[in-house]
């Protein structure tokens, strides 16, 4: 049978201004795409997010954190490159998207269509934008006891995401994370403010449910063509209510949890199609779910320090001959 395909998803804080922009230039289906759903999302609001990500010529550097730009523009790209693949011949057996991902997850595995991903995407922008209060959130690079352990942590944010041993991301309002800040800067702890100026995965996002949910509520998303691996549900998921379209942007990231439903990992290709590898980094980490050498085939496409045409070529080479060959 072969090694099945396994294609990836990220979410919010992945993304970086000129993301994808060699293969919007050189590579004709992902321009295609990206320019189809462009013009679906200018019809929506006006917009369009390929002048932002390349037109305005931003350098990478400058945080890309414009929520109503953000989310569609993260589902473009994966949703666009996941095209790429499929045109190749190269299909997902599964799909396993986290957070914001799940979007494209669930549109590729063909549960939601991709005008109703991204027009939903844009809805839900909207109301987080005008409902919630400003917060963000911080990614540390330290035990996850830390944060039960320090009054400083678990009183001002909440566990947004477990990614590996010494890795985890905690969400908040502005104030709480301010001082969540100051403490692990004063303990000399690793971290990195993630781009995103809301409190996902948090109690900080909650004034948004109920109007996403009622608004979700007209979706009926289908049963699926590819295994749906979810980060929302831990593991396998088999259906979905329209709630699952806010739940995997409010309720904690269950990454570890969702990444043990794939083991065996050594008959699994891994494809990252978010825009800078975050999930294949992640796998790469999780040495202690199943050691360092079972992690057999992982490739990731994007990354902010270029090369990507060269990478997209060497990936799909890369699979096409595992696929002979196993």
């Amino acid at each position: 049978m072969g090694k099945s395909i396994v294609f990836l998803f990220s979410g919010q804080g992945s993304q970086y201004y000129q993301m994808g922009r060699e293969l919007y230039r050189d590579q004709p289906v992902f321009r295609h795409w990206m320019r189809h759903l462009d013009q679906y999302y200018y019809g929506i609001t006006g917009n369009s997010v390929i002048d932002e990500l390349y037109d305005k010529d931003y350098p990478i550097s400058q945080p890309f954190d414009s929520l109503p730009l953000t989310h569609p523009a993260i589902f473009m790209i994966e949703y666009a490159l996941a095209q790429v693949f499929m045109e190749q011949q190269i299909y997902p057996d599964y799909v396993f998207g986290t957070s914001l991902g799940e979007f494209a997850s669930c549109t590729v595995a063909g549960a939601l269509d991709y005008t109703s991903a991204l027009e939903s995407l844009v809805v839900q922008a909207d109301i987080v934008q005008n409902h919630c209060e400003p917060g963000g959130m911080i990614a540390i690079l330290e035990q996850v006891s830390l944060f039960h352990s320090e009054p400083e942590l678990y009183r001002n944010c909440e566990i947004a995401s477990v990614n590996f041993d010494n890795h985890f991301v905690v969400s908040g309002g502005a104030a709480g994370l301010s001082e969540v800040e100051a403490y692990i800067k004063k303990r000399k702890v690793t971290y990195q403010r993630l781009p995103i100026h809301y409190g996902f995965h948090s109690k900080w996002i909650d004034p948004a449910g109920a109007l996403y949910k009622r608004y979700a509520a007209s979706y009926s998303l289908k049963s699926p063509q590819a295994g749906v691996i979810s980060a929302l549900a831990g593991g396998a998921c088999a259906s979905f209510e329209p709630e699952y379209l806010w739940n995997a942007v409010r309720e904690p990231i269950r990454f570890r949890d969702a990444l043990k439903t794939l083991l065996p990992m050594e008959d699994k290709i891994f494809v990252d199609l978010g825009p800078g590898g975050t999930l294949a980094t992640f796998i790469k980490h999780n040495h202690s779910l199943f050691g360092p050498d079972r992690v057999q085939s992982l490739h990731s496409v994007l990354s902010p320090f270029h090369k990507d045409m060269n990478r997209l070529e060497q990936v799909l080479s890369k699979i096409k001959w595992e696929r002979v060959t196993t």
